[in-house]
């Protein structure tokens, strides 16, 4: 058949019209709509347009009902993007078809001329599913097996890649079918697309009997009444004072009233109270334009059986015409697609996993209680909650643990719930709950905001495996005046200083972490533009053999001279290009520089650092060959490695192109990471850092034993260098088990073939002591300070400090 197509948008599961909507593709020419993902915007676009055409018919006068049929067919065509759509009627004697609408999308040929007084029989491979009642899809015309080739064939003749027939059927026999076209390529159809035509189909269907019934009405009573008695409307008749005077035998089949028991009542004693203001406005528009229907809005009247039933009508003042003497109702039952748009409406504001509101009606609700706060003059909290360490458990457990944990989460917050009170899942393991206060006091909602991390106290179940998991908490305090995006980005920055000051506790905003928010994403924004600028330079921090007191090699630090800041130390800019991302090409350039700079010194110093190291100290497995760095003579580079860098794809190639570029054996650089960047994600991590000592570049473990230290771990990791973390070094003085503890890393370090560094050492003292328990090499201001790379000279001179 000639049809047009449009591309409704597809939903999120596919159902079948009916359940026997299912047959094999070589057995029956109907198949099930397909699904695919459709976001919550579309489904709501499309439900407005469905919704919009519906009200229309409901206002519809009887004489323009055609119009009204090629309008909705033209709006749903536009919207979707198709290629033709039209409607068929059949004959009282169900022998031929007759196409009497047709919209065609643009450069798209009619069809409609060619298919008038179609045989019925003609279409024989579509006629018995219509009878049924049933729909008919067809994905891919040119996917129809031979044996439905007549089929494939009609509709190739006439271009059609894919096909969506849905049948007009009345409470007496089918009255025809709306089809839908793809011409230019195919289109896939949803479950909801098909539900909501199939809502249109009963609507045309309705409007076409209800103008039979209409033209019957004003010719005959005795015709009126037997067409309404077959309507699939309820038709009611009021009088002035809007009492029933006449009911439909529909409505008792619809409504399950006894006709005799409701005549004389009013009809507003069936309306549902919160529906009766809207009801009586629309009553009271077509009593002031007479003979013109008026819509009357989705409303609900009462069933016998004591539940509310959905309608969407038209009233139409007849109080003139003898025959009918009141305002005549024609009500269509809209209960199922009632309870679809409600069924929409949800998926599109809830998060699916948990139920619990999604961050479109987070916000809706945010604004409500922001509004009721105005009026009242109450204050009202904003929480921002994370789970802590969640991914760990979702990595480790799987993702099916860590569904179930979220879904426990969010059942914990709802039983907190106060009435007014709002909790959402704002995404992933984040959480944000809108407590409504009674009060202008803030110490109450501070209370109610502790009491919700309290939830988290009782250990979760994760595979049967008892799971304490903690949580952290941003909190905003604020009034009626407040802008919901400014709250909820407050209450998240409030949630990460959380993080960062411990996690498993709760943050409150205010007016100075406001201030350093602002300077912080003021850092950020001049940081992006540093290294462009020629703003970032590296200052040197020379590191010493400790038995001879003479240059090994230095440490590159990155400095930040900024315009108007002045010297920002690494401490300050670091964190935030972390958590920006810049900490990678600032690292590129960190690299780059410090090679260029080794480069530089080799050049005028080609002996620089060269010391004599007795065989006894250079630790096994270490070469001491020609610049052999580290490990034997030679000047080396150190420079820090994140964990961001560390996960760049191509980390191992932009290290071997600058030692190219600069002419540098890979042996005079040597990395530093810390066991907490190793620890992120341990395999990954040993496969990058194999590759880079294959290269020939040093390792070095920094600030070893205060992160995730273990004799498995560090036996896995290619690693030829421990730095001993400085606050080790500082409790030698006055502390015998700090000396203990050092000692204890050297000998563990000689154990595995490396050599140990001793950072921040401060004073004679505690070189002497690292001196005599067999340090490798010595760090710290006692010796030399970090400064530009004009400082280095005295040492590579020879100088010892």
């Amino acid at each position: 058949m000639s049809s047009v197509s449009p591309e409704l948008p597809s939903s999120a599961s596919p159902v079948a019209d009916r359940p026997n909507l299912e047959p094999s593709a070589q057995a029956s020419p109907q198949s099930s709509p397909q699904s695919s993902p459709q976001s919550s915007p579309e489904l709501l676009g499309l439900l407005e347009l469905m919704t919009n055409i519906l009200r229309r018919f409901a206002g519809l006068a009887d004489q323009d009902v055609d119009s009204g049929i090629q309008s909705a067919l033209a709006a749903i065509g536009e919207f979707a993007g198709v290629d033709r759509s039209y409607l068929f009627l059949l004959d009282d004697q169900a022998e031929y078809l007759r196409n009497t609408h047709e919209w065609c999308a643009s450069a798209i040929r009619p069809e409609i001329d060619n298919l008038q007084s179609v045989p019925f029989a003609e279409i024989h491979f579509w006629k018995d599913a219509l009878l049924r009642g049933d729909s008919i899809y067809v994905p891919k015309v040119a996917d129809l097996p031979d044996a439905r080739r007549f089929e494939r064939e009609i509709l190739t003749q006439q271009d059609v890649q894919s096909v969506l027939v849905v049948p007009l059927v009345g409470p007496d026999r089918l009255r025809g079918f709306i089809g839908f076209d793809a011409v230019r390529q195919s289109r896939t159809w949803s479950h909801a697309a098909t539900l909501l035509l199939r809502a249109v189909a009963d609507v045309f269907v309705g409007a076409i009997m209800r103008r039979e019934a209409y033209l019957a009405l004003v010719t005959s009573e005795r015709r009126y009444r037997a067409l309404a008695r077959h309507s699939t409307d309820a038709v009611l008749i009021l009088d002035a004072d809007f009492r029933l005077s006449y009911l439909s035998p529909s409505v008792e089949r619809m409504l399950g009233w006894r006709i005799d028991a409701w005549l004389g009542r009013r009809f507003f004693a069936a309306c549902h109270p919160g529906d009766v203001d809207q009801v009586a406005a629309a009553l009271s528009a077509a009593s002031a334009t007479p003979g013109t229907g008026s819509a009357v809005p989705d409303h609900r009247l009462l069933h016998a059986r004591n539940d509310w039933v959905w309608f969407l009508g038209t009233a139409t003042d007849l109080r003139a015409d003898p025959a009918i003497g009141g305002i005549v109702l024609n009500a269509h039952d809209i209960t199922q697609r009632k309870a679809a748009e409600l069924a929409l409406q949800h998926q599109a504001l809830h998060d699916p996993l948990t139920g619990l509101p999604n961050r479109a009606l987070l916000m809706d609700r945010m604004a409500q209680s922001i509004v009721h706060a105005r009026r009242s003059g109450h204050l009202l909290a904003v929480v921002f909650i994370d789970l802590d360490h969640f991914k760990l458990i979702n990595d480790a457990m799987g993702h099916q643990a860590g569904d179930r944990l979220l879904i426990d989460a969010a059942q914990r917050l709802i039983e907190i719930l106060r009435a007014g009170d709002t909790v959402a899942r704002f995404g992933g393991d984040e959480f944000v709950m809108v407590l409504e206060g009674n009060s202008d006091q803030p110490e109450t909602l501070v209370s109610a905001a502790e009491r919700i991390l309290a939830v988290f106290e009782r250990p979760f179940l994760a595979n049967a495996v008892e799971q304490v998991v903690t949580a952290s908490a941003g909190l905003v305090i604020a009034d009626g005046n407040a802008d919901p995006d400014e709250v909820l980005r407050d209450a998240d920055a409030a949630m990460y200083l959380a993080k960062e000051r411990g996690r498993a506790c709760l943050q409150r905003f205010d007016a100075p972490m406001r201030d350093h928010l602002l300077d912080r994403l003021e850092l950020v924004s001049d940081l992006r533009h540093a290294e462009e600028e020629g703003q970032l330079l590296l200052h040197y921090q020379p590191l010493f053999g400790a038995r001879s007191r003479r240059l090994r090699g230095c440490e590159a630090l990155v400095r930040w001279q900024h315009p108007s800041r002045g010297l920002v130390g690494p401490t300050r800019f670091i964190p935030a290009a972390e958590e920006t991302g810049l900490i990678v090409p600032i690292g590129t350039w960190v690299l780059n520089e410090a090679l260029r700079q080794m480069r530089a010194w080799l050049d005028a110093w080609p002996d620089a650092g060269s010391e004599a190291v007795p065989d006894a100290v250079i630790p096994a497995g270490i070469a001491a060959g020609p610049g052999a760095g580290p490990g034997g003579k030679g000047l080396f580079v150190a420079v820090n490695l994140s964990v961001r860098q560390l996960n760049e794809p191509r980390l191992v190639e932009t290290v071997q192109a600058l030692l190219e570029r600069w002419r540098l054996p890979a042996s005079v650089l040597c990395l530093e990471l810390t066991e907490s960047s190793l620890m992120a994600e341990p395999d990954h991590c040993v496969a990058v850092l194999s590759r880079l000592r294959d290269l020939g570049v040093t390792l070095a473990i920094d600030d070893f034993g205060t992160g995730y230290s273990s004799l498995a771990y560090l036996r896995d990791l290619p690693v030829s260098k421990l730095k001993i973390d400085r606050s080790f070094v500082a409790s030698m003085q006055n502390d015998h088990s700090g000396r203990n503890i050092v000692a204890a890393i050297r000998t563990l370090a000689r154990e595995f073939g490396m050599e140990t560094v001793a950072e921040g050492v401060e004073t004679e003292a505690q070189y002497q002591a690292l001196r005599l328990i067999g340090c490798d090499m010595v760090q710290g201001f006692h010796l030399a300070r970090p400064g530009p790379a004009e400082a280095m000279e005295v040492f590579l001179s020879g100088g010892i400090p």
